[in-house]
């Protein structure tokens, strides 16, 4: 069971350490156990109690009124708001990922790969990109994990996503800004999300190398000291034992900082996030996040 320590707890819902040990303290709603060292460990739903409390109490709710409700009704109506979220995301799903996706539900390739190339078509590829492509493969994935989708049509797209990539990036002109280099660590095996980092970076100038999925950290290295890039992004989609991870990122801290910044993303990051401080690598959750990060080098 994943478990956190209070200082990473403080990081991930803004309240101090003094606030968390009053609380615990004071409302029990939470009780992390001691660790060997007598370090306090947190649970994942002592992590979501506590992201829920800090939400209501921005909404006006204090804290006195959300303890008097006990913990299994505060749990209660966690749950009960999170059904109705994700209730409202379905709703709000853009008209287009529903249209593809319901040739996909069973599959109809024609079908698919026509309404592809019509909004291709049809709008301007930023906007394909912003508005289809990405959160199609994000919704894909989706289905593919809740097991109502086969993984060979989770492929398929994927394979109809880079198609389209590649084939606006092999027509962009000449680019000089900032050279960046984009792979996926040696236990990534999807680089989907690599290749769309890769396409917004040169849609914004860059001299964009991607290396792709399952790459050795000695190749990382090698090729970083013989191009000297002004930046290394990494793609993280899969989850990695800890120990492994730990070993990667203190390499990555090590070998590659020292040559230019490293940046790194995507939905296997969230379980490193909290580490990458003292590492000096920098998370970014979206493209939003990069589009600062080349602000900030002009």
């Amino acid at each position: 069971m994943k478990t956190y320590r209070i200082k990473q707890i403080a990081k991930m819902t803004g309240l101090s350490r003094e606030v968390l040990r009053v609380w615990e303290k004071r409302y029990r709603l939470v009780s992390p156990e001691r660790g060997p060292n007598r370090y306090r460990l947190y649970t994942e739903e002592d992590l979501k109690i506590l992201q829920y409390l800090v939400k209501e109490i921005e909404l006006g709710q204090s804290i006195g009124e959300l303890a008097s409700l006990g913990k299994d009704e505060i749990l209660s109506r966690m749950n009960s708001d999170g059904a109705e979220e994700a209730r409202d995301e379905v709703h709000k799903t853009d008209p287009l990922i529903k249209d593809l996706e319901h040739s996909l539900m069973p599959l109809d390739q024609w079908a698919f790969e026509k309404r592809m190339r019509e909004m291709v078509a049809l709008l301007p590829f930023e906007e394909v990109f912003k508005r289809v492509l990405v959160p199609l493969q994000i919704r894909v994935g989706e289905l593919w994990f809740d097991g109502k989708l086969d993984i060979s049509v989770e492929h398929y797209v994927t394979t109809q996503v880079k198609q389209k990539l590649f084939a606006v990036m092999n027509m962009m002109g000449t680019r000089n800004g900032p050279t960046v280099i984009i792979a996926c660590p040696p236990w990534e095996l999807h680089e989907i999300g690599a290749q769309m980092v890769a396409y917004h970076c040169a849609t914004l100038g860059c001299q964009t190398t991607l290396l792709g999925a399952n790459l050795p950290l000695e190749s990382l290295v090698h090729f970083c000291t013989n191009t000297n890039p002004d930046m290394v992004i990494l793609s993280l989609t899969s989850p990695v034992g800890e120990n492994k991870g730990r070993v990667f990122f203190a390499e990555i801290s090590n070998r590659i900082l020292p040559l230019c910044p490293v940046l790194v993303g995507g939905q296997g990051m969230s379980q490193w996030e909290p580490h990458m401080d003292n590492k000096n690598i920098k998370v970014i959750k979206t493209l939003s996040d990069l589009d600062e990060v080349f602000n900030n080098l002009e």
